[in-house]
């Protein structure tokens, strides 16, 4: 099975191994995307977010904190806005974006990748398609029949073996890509959605716990 693989890939010529190449980079990104969405920052996002709403709301602050201490980005996020709970509304905002620029960068890791690999198989198996076709034509010049026979067969095998090689890892790319982009962007709208809920909890129970100015009594 190897060999008759690695014989496809000989007759396939140069870019056959470039596409190759494409499609075991390809399949470790897919990989690690599909281990980290749904693996390694599996998370209850609304079971996390009631956690630290409920303790916020009974003024729990370090319980709230140590309840989002792990590694998730959520957690991250959420933690930043806790160590600035008492601060002015500005500093808790910038917190919290500061934080995202790191962890959403870090949660969509790779997923822009996919894409380019895809157009990168594509275009490799067009080069490899047109490679095969100068060897067809380059081969019917000044010889006998047999020969431009041999050369006609030999060049539309690299062609063909080009395009549905490059074809085949462009597809499956761009399928991997619209699973993980899908539920990468349903995760993000989620942590958004809990980061933001958090934030403006906190400004309220700030704003509740300012001191209001004694209202002067009329004579």
């Amino acid at each position: 099975m190897i060999g008759q693989l690695f014989g496809i890939l000989n007759e396939g010529g140069i870019f056959m191994y470039g596409i190759l190449v494409t499609s075991i980079v390809s399949l470790g990104v897919i990989v690690q995307r599909l281990y980290t969405l749904w693996f390694a920052y599996r998370m209850n996002v609304e079971h996390v977010h009631g956690t630290v709403s409920q303790l916020v709301g009974a003024g729990d602050y370090s319980r709230a904190t140590q309840a989002v201490s792990g590694s998730h980005p959520l957690e991250r996020m959420l933690h930043a806005a806790l160590l600035r709970a008492n601060r002015p509304e500005k500093e808790i905002r910038r917190a919290v974006e500061t934080s995202a620029v790191i962890e959403l960068s870090r949660f969509r890791r790779g997923t822009a990748s996919l894409p380019q690999l895809s157009n990168l198989a594509t275009l490799l198996g067009l080069l490899g398609t047109i490679h095969g076709l100068i060897i067809s034509f380059s081969g019917m010049q000044g010889v006998d029949a047999a020969t431009r026979q041999a050369a006609l067969s030999k060049g539309v095998a690299v062609a063909f073996y080009n395009t549905f090689f490059g074809l085949t890892v462009a597809t499956v790319t761009v399928v991997a890509y619209l699973i993980v982009s899908g539920k990468q962007g349903r995760e993000l709208v989620r942590m958004e959605h809990a980061t933001a809920s958090l934030v403006d909890q906190l400004l309220i129970a700030n704003d509740a716990a300012r001191p209001r100015p004694a209202l002067q009594m009329q004579k």
